[in-house]
């Protein structure tokens, strides 16, 4: 099954706008600054993790160092996906900002949903463009979430500094998210912006 992952993206998107202007967190301040605590935390995690995995992949996703072996070591000796795996942490973090722990389930359900089918996606072509050496990298690494035991780096290993210097400069698109996500919800919290939902 193919899922266009952009247009979900984009939908999921508006809503996610339209529920982060009308509703706010019922839970009282200490509580509901913690959990934000908790989400600034997760995006710097995410986010460094990123720039971390970056090293490793970025420009070689689908071609590998030299158009004939996929990465398997460093970040991508701990799962198949650490790009993904990221970007869900960081992806959580953000929504932890409005407080609400329902939005938080939704978004873990969405992302995983929607990055299941894209992640099955890309495995079909690498099977088919790297053969059995893949193959047996599926049987040992873990899709999504890492098994730390199998990790392993060689002393030296290409990088591609345009690629980590994108990626740099992508991480500041995070904390600007987080940013206007707290503006919103100061906002919210002298009733600037209306609160229509209370929501746990």
């Amino acid at each position: 099954m193919k899922l266009n992952r952009f247009f979900w993206q984009y939908l999921a998107g508006i809503a996610f706008v339209a529920w982060v202007l009308v509703s706010y967190t019922p839970y009282n301040d200490l509580i509901a600054n913690l959990i934000r605590a908790f989400g600034v935390f997760c995006v710097i995690v995410g986010v460094i993790g990123r720039i971390w995995a970056t090293i490793f992949i970025g420009g070689m996703k689908n071609v590998g160092v030299d158009g004939t072996k996929f990465i398997d070591y460093g970040a991508y000796s701990l799962c198949r996906n650490p790009l993904y795996l990221f970007s869900f942490v960081a992806f959580i973090g953000l929504l932890a900002l409005k407080a609400q722990l329902s939005l938080i389930l939704i978004g873990i359900v969405f992302y995983l949903w929607v990055y299941h089918y894209t992640i099955k996606g890309e495995e079909e072509f690498l099977r088919a463009k790297f053969g059995v050496a893949y193959e047996e990298f599926l049987q040992k690494t873990a899709r999504f979430f890492p098994r730390f035991k199998g990790f392993h780096c060689p002393e030296v290993v290409v990088c591609k500094p345009a690629f980590v210097h994108k990626e740099m400069r992508r991480a500041l698109n995070w904390f600007i998210g987080v940013l206007v996500l707290l503006g919103i919800e100061l906002l919210h919290h002298y009733l600037i912006l209306p609160n229509l939902y209370w929501l746990y």
